[in-house]
């Protein structure tokens, strides 16, 4: 087995990644890199020939699905999925949408911060940021993004 890089595409608002990194990565096919991605609930974006999907929120869902506490996840093509006993005991075959919501929190980049060792300073801001409901604005107040 050869080992490529992956082609990366960054736009600035994270990195798209070929598929085939999926296939070096699990030693899977084209096609069952697909289904994990369906799976998942990520969309692929196909341009021309390549298929390419967001690294960081494949990177969002797998931690989620991963750290303690996770329920388990059977991905297409394992073994584990064809065993009644870990689908009966609570183990996941396809992401609901409480996870997808948990993924999207800021709180989970500054669990993932924190686990990859970044600055603490950076942490702070990631998790004292709330969604704050749209009131009344001040005079001089700029428009938040």
């Amino acid at each position: 087995m050869v080992f490529e890089l992956p082609k990366l595409v960054d736009f600035g608002s994270g990195e798209l990644v070929e598929v085939n990194h999926l296939c070096q990565t699990f030693d899977i096919s084209r096609r069952t890199a697909l289904l994990y991605l369906k799976a998942l609930h990520i969309k692929p974006i196909y341009v021309g020939k390549e298929v390419v999907f967001s690294l960081p929120s494949f990177n969002r869902i797998m931690y989620v699905l991963t750290k303690p506490g996770s329920p388990g996840f059977l991905l297409p093509g394992s073994r584990g999925k064809n065993t009644k006993s870990l689908r009966d005991s609570g183990y996941l075959v396809e992401v609901t949408d409480g996870i997808i919501e948990q993924a999207m929190r800021p709180e989970v980049l500054a669990e993932m911060a924190a686990a990859a060792g970044k600055d603490p300073s950076l942490l702070r801001k990631f998790a004292s940021y709330r969604n704050k409901p749209e009131g009344r604005k001040k005079k001089n107040e700029c428009p938040t993004i």
